[in-house]
């Protein structure tokens, strides 16, 4: 986008009436057009004033955050992180560049990504609006005809596969391209709760898919008929039904595996994936219940239903079998393999789920007692589970989520919750991965808080009992790959307190028990930067201007390397620092040499035009994952390396403080 074609308005086209509610700069939308900001999607077209003069804009500081936080999903069925008004302030939002997209980058008060609005297109309009849920991108809309109106509506990462279009832009999606068997038994559930037969009728198989199915004249003219009469029978069904009501929720998917019809079975012509007996499970009013779905039939990237939903009741059997396969269906009792999940643990899911809703819905001072209660949902679920695999998927959910909660403050209880968890653990048969995945978890969350809350004086007590554990960690679990983590948080902190060797052992361990991780990695880059000392010191990289930089150029002068981040306030502190220096050995040319690890290279462009630091600045797309930041182990900033004259390398990991001293012998 280019800064000086934005204005500083917020267009929102509405296609029903043929006029365009403006919000503008200062305003919020108002009169008759005020309900279309949750219906139809519109360009968002911002100046670079609302950024104020900073790289990233507080709402305290820009009052427009706020109303970027406001903007919901078109689609009412999202689970994505809000924001309570009470920590909006404590949000930021940028403007930046993205893998070579520009648009607005929202995150929250610990820093987890909240919103991306992006312009795909490069004409200075919005026109892609992603939403994100702890950390990961589960929703996204998009316009793709660039009109100014939201047509492609996408749900990822957790929260499943969907991928549907709204062909008349009218904010309901017409036809799904994409979507799961699993998520068309969810749809079939919805669309009975609410009565809405356009809703079911999107799900079925239409006309023009069934030509294409390959199936001889008489197996297509009995699917049509099935299908057909499903699209009739809908509305009429639905509302003389009891068992769903507004209040029921899908729990699960229960099938048996899908079966492939062979091409030439029956005169077809294609093979055809199908699932017969399929069934939805769903509760309502705290009772589980379900709905025999039928047939599923694949059609490219999306499954379409072929028959009315029929509710099961307890006891009955359904003899007609499948449409492509003979086979029976019997209803699922607490416990069958058929259902993939137990009538227990279809309880706990929909409770974890109710639990889930109230924490994205600003929870305020009851977000502690949710957690604990989620926490509780989660200790049941790891003891329901049967399947080893689901097991471990519930046991690492907890870490993660109990962790997550304590360290941002909502739960506090949640690092003694980890530690009585660690011994409930010790006392079953677990898996002894998941029990390190649950172990290093609770090392690294009793650290941060105990880190909080301790005084000055016992700061260093903290740090050792830290460090203590890290290590006890990576003798009992020498194969786990948090070990790799662990191993490299025990370096580091050698070498912050001048146990060079130490840190090197260490390093050394990470990079050779495992050679292929991320933290092996850069436990390498590190080993390497700690034993750059007397060597050559060889570099090329791009300049932040996209301009190739060679350290050879600059031999004949002595050098110093400075790694930072706008994000980083101890490398503000040392560029102030280094720019004295430079001024007092200028005439024995002095260099400097800034290496920026900024997620974004946009960035560090907006803080060096209003911070003036006259000297050459790398950057290398990645941040902290980076090639530069893994080859030379950067784990933390600020970092510096000083090189002579001759280009080889006098000392790395110098303080700024040591500068003055080392470049003045340096010139003598």
């Amino acid at each position: 986008m280019d800064c000086q074609q934005l204005d500083a308005t917020v267009r929102m086209k509405a296609r029903g009436n043929g006029r365009g509610a403006t919000i503008g700069a200062g305003g919020v939308p108002g009169g008759p057009s005020s309900h279309l900001a949750h219906r139809w999607r519109a360009a968002v077209v911002w100046s670079a004033s609302l950024l104020v003069s900073l790289p990233v804009a507080r709402a305290d500081a820009d009052p427009r955050l706020a109303k970027a936080l406001s903007y919901k999903p078109l689609q009412s069925d999202v689970r994505y992180e809000r924001v309570s008004d009470a920590d909006i302030e404590n949000c930021s939002i940028e403007e930046t560049t993205r893998q070579g997209v520009k648009g607005f980058w929202i995150t929250g008060p610990a820093g987890q990504p909240l919103r991306w609005f992006a312009d795909t297109n490069k004409d200075n309009r919005l026109d892609r609006w992603s939403y994100y849920n702890a950390g990961v991108e589960v929703y996204r809309e998009s316009d793709t005809d660039f009109n100014g109106t939201a047509d492609e509506f996408r749900w990822l990462s957790t929260e499943g596969t969907r991928r549907g279009i709204d062909a008349d832009e009218d904010g309901t999606i017409d036809r799904w391209e994409m979507i799961s068997a699993e998520e068309v038994t969810a749809e079939i559930v919805a669309a009975a709760a609410a009565r809405d037969p356009q809703r079911f009728a999107r799900l079925l198989l239409s006309d023009e898919e069934l030509d294409g199915l390959g199936l001889s004249d008489e197996q297509a003219d009995a699917l049509g008929r099935r299908v057909e009469a499903a699209r009739a029978g809908f509305e009429e069904w639905a509302k003389t039904q009891t068992g769903l009501t507004r209040s029921s929720r899908w729990t699960n998917f229960g099938a048996d595996k899908p079966g492939i019809v062979p091409a030439g079975t029956n005169g077809s012509t294609r093979d055809l994936m199908v699932y017969e007996n399929v069934v939805a499970l769903f509760e309502d009013g705290g009772q589980p219940k379900q709905l025999l779905v039928g047939t599923l039939v694949r059609v490219g990237d999306a499954w379409r239903a072929v028959e009315l939903p029929r509710l099961v009741t307890e006891g009955a059997t359904i003899e007609d079998g499948g449409m492509f396969f003979a086979a029976s269906f019997s209803p699922r009792g607490d416990v069958s393999s058929g259902t993939g999940l137990s009538g227990t643990l279809e309880r706990l899911v929909a409770q974890l789920q109710e639990i889930d809703e109230k924490l994205l819905s600003n929870p305020g001072e009851q977000a502690g007692s949710l957690h604990a209660r989620r926490a509780d949902v989660l200790e049941k679920l790891v003891s329901a589970a049967e399947d080893p695999t689901e097991r471990s998927m519930w046991i690492r959910q907890f870490a993660d989520t109990v962790s997550a909660a304590a360290q941002t403050g909502e739960y506090p209880e949640g690092a003694d919750r980890l530690r009585d968890f660690v011994k409930k653990l010790a006392g079953v048969r677990v898996d002894e991965n998941d029990m390190a995945y649950v172990v290093f978890r609770t090392i690294e969350t009793d650290y941060r808080m105990k880190s909080l809350a301790a005084k000055e004086d016992e700061i260093d007590d903290v740090q050792k009992a830290y460090l203590a554990s890290l290590e006890a960690f990576t003798k009992r679990f020498p194969d786990s790959p948090d070990t790799a983590e662990a191993m490299v948080q025990i370096a580091l902190s050698a070498e912050f307190a001048g146990e060079v060797d130490k840190a090197k052992q260490w390093y050394d361990k990470a990079r050779q028990a495992f050679p292929q991780t991320i933290p092996g990695k850069k436990a390498a880059g590190a080993l390497r930067r700690l034993q750059l000392e007397g060597q050559p010191f060889q570099l090329t990289a791009k300049t932040l201007d996209g301009r190739t930089f060679r350290s050879s150029a600059y031999t004949g002068s002595p050098v110093i390397y400075h790694c930072w981040a706008t994000w980083c306030d101890g490398c503000k502190a040392e560029m102030r620092a280094l720019k004295q220096l430079q001024a007092k050995y200028a005439k024995q040319g002095l260099r400097i040499v800034g290496i920026n690890f900024d997620s974004s290279p946009e960035l560090a462009r907006q803080f060096l035009q209003q911070n003036s630091y006259p000297w050459v600045h790398l950057f290398d797309e990645g941040g902290f994952e980076s090639d530069l930041a893994i080859g030379y182990g950067i784990l933390t900033l600020p970092v510096n390396f000083v090189v002579d004259a001759r280009g080889r390398v006098v000392k790395t990991g110098v303080h700024w403080t040591e500068l003055d001293e080392l470049i003045g012998k340096l010139v003598q």
